[in-house]
């Protein structure tokens, strides 16, 4: 039986993250990985998606070229050749990876790892099972795309992320999603531009989470990039029909509720994720949440005594980087429990929230309206993009910047972005907004011009002219 100090089940941002905190603080580390080094993320989330999401961009821009001089004549788009780069970058980004935990003196097992107690973890391997033994254990196991539990959900034709972003690729001529989150915006966006013909079946409305400007806006971009999309919408069922498949959902259109059938090619459920918990032994399941999360402790662990989680699996944020600060915390106290000496880590408090359409759309803190319902009194300033000369030379069609401010301590406290390199802007607000920089420290700062940062400059000067900023 191999020995070590911490146990880690995953490979994704959060076991990552943690494997090497908790090596550059001399803990002994094995992650266990059921499948590919690197977790969703890597191989069937974030970067796949990313890497679709440029190649829609490049052939938007090439589409809209001749503004600018560039005509490229009779325009090919090969997407198995897209496919191709796309299974180049992922598994570039894994290699990598491996290497980077391997020279960290990271131990890395391919297997399906099973909790069996405190301390104990089985692996059953291509050649066997194994058995390893920790002082700790991490489970950082993420989730799985979610199947609503629509008649039809299981027809051949009906997928989730995980069969667009791995294989040989998906481009059908009539694409139904179903969702209004990160995953199905995103989508919607990259097949849209693909030629594919999205049709977008939200439950209330896009983007709900963040503020409600934000969600209207992109709504009415993907629209004019020819997104049909049905909100207040209800999948019914879904039917094989004439080759192909029909959804019927209920909408409730005008107040008054109302049946449509869609035809469609494909249908993309995009609706959530459920968490990974299916790796504890008969009689030593942790604690779980409603929503089936394993729930933890101030310093991540668990119900059962030395076992930890991070990353997705704990039913925080469900984002990569929320996930690797999770995992890097949780190896501190994991330190500090195995080592002894103390815990000086503490959690991250601002965790940017960024979806990568065009323009991009970044968030953190909170909005103008979660500072009212929590009866926080704020100022709240906003800077449109007409006038900003990088974002019209880019043909950024419509975008804005808003700050909220404390109103008595005069505190950055939420900023949301919808403008181009949004998710390259955010970490300024993020550090803003952990150090109570004021309306005054920012005013001081001098933005580059031509920029897009420079709108940051006018939501400040909103807010202390309009917004009521004393």
């Amino acid at each position: 039986m191999e020995k070590f100090d911490l146990v880690i089940i995953g490979s994704g941002p959060a076991g990552t993250g943690a494997a090497f905190k908790a090596r550059s603080l001399g803990l002994t580390v094995c992650v266990v990985e059921k499948r590919d080094t690197g977790g969703t993320c890597l191989n069937r989330g974030c970067i796949p998606t990313k890497t679709l999401l440029h190649g829609a961009d490049l052939l938007r821009e090439t589409r809209e070229g001749e503004r600018y001089g560039v005509n490229a004549g009779d325009l090919q788009f090969d997407f198995p050749k897209l496919i191709e780069w796309r299974d180049t970058v992922v598994s570039t980004l894994r290699q990598n990876q491996n290497t980077a935990l391997t020279k960290a003196g990271v131990t890395i097992v391919h297997g399906a790892a099973r909790v069996e107690g405190p301390g104990k973890v089985s692996v059953k391997t291509d050649s066997g099972e194994t058995a390893l033994e920790a002082a700790a254990i991490l489970v950082a196991s993420g989730t799985t795309p979610a199947l609503l539990p629509i008649l039809g959900h299981d027809l051949p034709g009906v997928y989730t992320s995980d069969h667009f972003l791995e294989g040989t690729g998906l481009l059908p001529k009539r694409l139904t999603i179903i969702g209004g989150g990160v995953i199905a915006v995103e989508f919607a966006a990259a097949y849209s531009s693909f030629g594919s013909e999205v049709t977008l079946l939200v439950r209330s409305s896009l983007l709900s989470v963040m503020d409600r400007e934000i969600g209207q806006t992109l709504a009415l971009q993907l629209k004019k990039r020819g997104v049909v999309m049905y909100t207040k919408a209800r999948p019914e069922r879904i039917e094989a029909k004439d080759g192909a498949l029909a959804l019927t959902l209920t909408t409730e259109g005008g107040g008054e509720a109302k049946s449509v059938t869609v035809p469609a090619d494909a249908v993309l459920m995009a609706s959530g994720r459920t968490p990974d918990t299916n790796l504890f032994a008969p009689g030593c399941t942790p604690e779980l949440t409603a929503k089936g999360f394993i729930k933890s402790d101030d310093n991540m662990m668990s119900s059962i005594p030395g076992v930890y989680v991070a990353g997705d699996i704990s039913g925080g944020a469900q984002l990569a980087h929320a996930a690797t600060a999770e995992g890097e915390y949780a190896a501190a106290c994991i330190a500090a429990a195995v080592k002894g000496g103390g815990n000086k880590a503490s959690h991250a408090q601002v965790i940017p929230s960024c979806v990568y359409t065009t323009p991009e759309i970044a968030c953190a803190g909170i909005t103008a309206a979660e500072a009212a319902e929590k009866g926080i009194p704020v100022a709240a300033g906003k800077g449109v993009f007409g006038s900003n000369g990088k974002a019209f030379l880019e043909n950024q069609e419509r975008g804005f910047i808003k700050l909220v401010f404390h109103a008595e301590s005069r505190a950055l406290i939420g900023a949301q972005f919808f403008c181009n390199r949004a998710t390259e802007i955010i970490p300024w607000a993020v550090q803003c907004i952990g150090d109570g920089t004021t309306a005054e420290q920012i005013e001081r700062t001098v933005f580059p011009h031509p920029s897009i940062c420079e709108t940051i400059a006018a939501a400040v000067s909103d807010a202390i002219t309009r917004g009521g900023l004393k």
